[in-house]
């Protein structure tokens, strides 16, 4: 009994840390799209999630401003077009993410488009965009 007790805090102990790593997705908004361009400052395609640094121009453009976002595993990534060597540092990119319910800038990468127009993202991004524009051309 001693043993199935020791055993049992030391399972707890070791899988604690990997249960809190993962988060959940409350924080971002996936109702709306908010699209991002910047030049990559920082990449990363690991698990359990993408991370990506841009440098985005000012709203004056007078200088630029980091914006951290993130986004699905590499697996799910792959499954939608991610290649390795498609996003490096210093590249122009186009993002369109699930922004922060909290106004904050920054969100949850759905789909991207390199500057040569490689996209990688859910499918369904396209869509949005398409739904966007003709909202846009709508409103002139």
């Amino acid at each position: 009994m001693k043993t199935i007790r020791v055993l049992s805090i030391v399972g707890a102990l070791v899988l604690a840390p990997l249960a809190l790593a993962h988060h959940s997705a409350v924080q971002y908004d996936f109702t709306k799209l908010v699209e991002i361009k910047g030049k990559v400052k920082a990449f990363t395609a690991a698990n359990p999630h993408m991370r990506l640094t841009l440098d985005v121009k000012d709203a004056k453009g007078a200088g630029t401003h980091e914006v951290k976002l993130e986004g699905h595993s590499t697996n799910n990534m792959y499954r939608n077009g991610y290649r390795k060597g498609m996003v490096n540092v210093g590249d122009e990119v186009t993002v369109n993410v699930a922004p922060l319910r909290n106004g904050d800038e920054g969100g949850y990468v759905l789909g991207a488009t390199a500057a040569n127009g490689d996209y990688f993202g859910v499918r369904s991004t396209r869509s949005l965009d398409a739904a966007k524009a003709k909202e846009q051309a709508e409103s002139k």
